[in-house]
């Protein structure tokens, strides 16, 4: 194409504008693009490509979730005078029915786009359609495809595999089954896609025959089965507990050529270790690591889980000093697992550390890991530390509960601390927080005990009137 005497490549120039992309800011690069000669307004005749580059802005820039900035492109584009087609309109109306806001897609649709003479072709129904149907509005979307039929328009195999896919996620596989029949008799060849959906959906529903049986109807259609199919099945037998099925479709899956993902291995772990059998589980691990794949930190978190829960310590330390030396960061959770088997083992400082080790990587813990701490500590009668700790807590936000306000009540009380016990009791009345029958038993327990009859029966009263207590 000829613009200004200059030849026009959309590849260099969408090349030119990712680069801009990369290294500079928004604005500028819409200032920048617009300095490239080939792009500069032709002196001639006043005749407007219909799909000029600055569509390729507008598409970059929904993908990269600026849809103020895609607005203003094509703001720009009609105002220079170029015709609106579809194609430009699409990238904006597939990101808006993505982030859900699917009133203002359709209002673009039947409002904005024929004022402007733009017709609607497929792929900008196929968007509503897959709006509709990930907020679970299936007659809607079906409202739609038969628009599109009334318009002259020929749905395609998205527009279908839209439908079944929201079909499939409520749990409809039979109108999903209807939908996909339908689609056959209009000539319309289910792909890969298709029936990954249907996999997935009877899958979820527990359906494992059923889905295997879609599994060998797409292979005698000359489809071949994908990572993803693979990968669904596998996952459907793990959660049903059938750990030997889903090897043996592992291993069919590595005979086909396909190399199983990082997903695909993490769910086996899971449900090996699930089942108790950790040296297979680290068996499946050595041997996707010896593949190249990395584990990710659901993999890693699931092994540790359970050698914490069978109580090999050094085991689960192990694994997560390999994951750290991997550069993979553990999640919270992979250190409130630790933490807390540490702490009912009495393994105390090997606890403490492991909590400033999280917090020196920007981990932060959350409300589960300072009780359980606080607890320990408590438990070994190192109470000072303990309410360091909860001092500690409150500081960074985080409420404490009623039972880390009862074990530090239970342990200042086993120290024979009962005045300050009875502090910590009034501090969690005023702060709103409700004690149990378990934190008054504490406290008129170890009164009764000491002779203080009296201070034990106001205890009492304090506790059915939920008063603050004056020892």
């Amino acid at each position: 194409m000829m613009k200004g005497g200059r030849l026009f490549n959309p590849i260099v120039v969408s090349h030119h504008f990712r680069s801009l992309m990369t290294f500079q800011n928004a604005p500028t690069s819409i200032f920048s693009f617009s300095q490239i000669p080939a792009l500069q307004s032709d002196p001639g005749p006043k005749v407007r490509n219909s799909n000029p580059p600055i569509g390729i802005m507008i598409k970059y820039y929904t993908e990269m979730n600026q849809l103020n900035l895609a607005f203003s492109c094509l703001g720009r584009l009609l105002k220079e005078g170029h015709r609106a087609e579809a194609v430009i309109f699409n990238p904006i109306l597939k990101h808006l029915c993505y982030e859900n806001k699917i009133s203002e897609a359709a209002a673009i649709i039947n409002q904005t786009m024929p004022q402007l003479g733009c017709i609607p072709d497929v792929e900008t129904y196929n968007s509503l359609i897959d709006g509709f149907c990930k907020k679970g509005e299936i007659e809607k979307a079906e409202e739609v495809l038969h628009s599109i039929i009334s318009k002259g328009l020929q749905p395609n195999v998205a527009t279908y595999n839209n439908l079944i896919d929201g079909l499939c996620n409520k749990g409809d596989i039979e109108k999903a089954e209807e939908v996909l029949h339908r689609m056959i008799s209009k000539a319309i060849k289910p792909n890969v896609v298709t029936y990954n959906t249907l996999v997935d959906g009877l899958c979820n529903k527990g359906e494992i025959n059923k889905a295997e049986e879609v599994l060998h109807c797409m292979i005698s259609k000359g489809l071949e089965p994908d990572v993803v199919t693979y990968y669904t099945l596998i996952k459907g037998l793990c959660n049903k507990g059938e750990i030997e099925k889903a090897e043996e479709m592992l291993h069919r899956m590595i005979s086909k050529g396909l190399e199983p993902n990082v997903l695909t291995y993490s769910i086996l772990i899971n449900a090996l270790c699930n089942k108790g059998e950790i040296e297979k589980a680290e068996e499946v691990l050595h041997n996707m690591i010896s593949k190249g794949i990395e584990p990710i930190v659901l993999t890693y978190s699931t092994l540790i889980d359970v050698l914490c829960n069978k109580g090999e310590i050094e085991k689960a330390e192990e694994m997560l000093n390999s994951m750290i030396s991997k550069g993979i960061e553990p999640h919270v959770l992979t250190y409130s697992t630790l933490i807390d088997v540490l702490c009912n083992k009495g393994e105390i400082e090997k606890a403490e550390e492991m909590l400033h080790s999280m917090i020196s990587k920007g981990i932060e813990p959350y409300d589960v890991i300072y009780p359980t701490l606080i607890y320990g500590l408590c438990k070994k009668g190192e109470i000072e530390k303990a309410e360091e700790l909860l001092h500690s807590m409150i500081s960074k936000g985080i409420e404490p509960d009623v039972v880390t306000y009862h074990a530090l009540i239970d342990g200042l009380c086993k120290k024979g601390d009962i005045e300050k016990a009875a502090e910590v009791l009034n501090s969690m009345i005023s702060q709103g927080i409700e004690p149990n029958i378990a934190t008054y038993s504490t406290l008129i327990d170890v009164l009764y005990k000491k002779g203080y009859i009296e201070k034990a029966a106001e205890v009492l009263n304090s506790m059915n009137s939920l008063s603050t207590v004056n020892l």
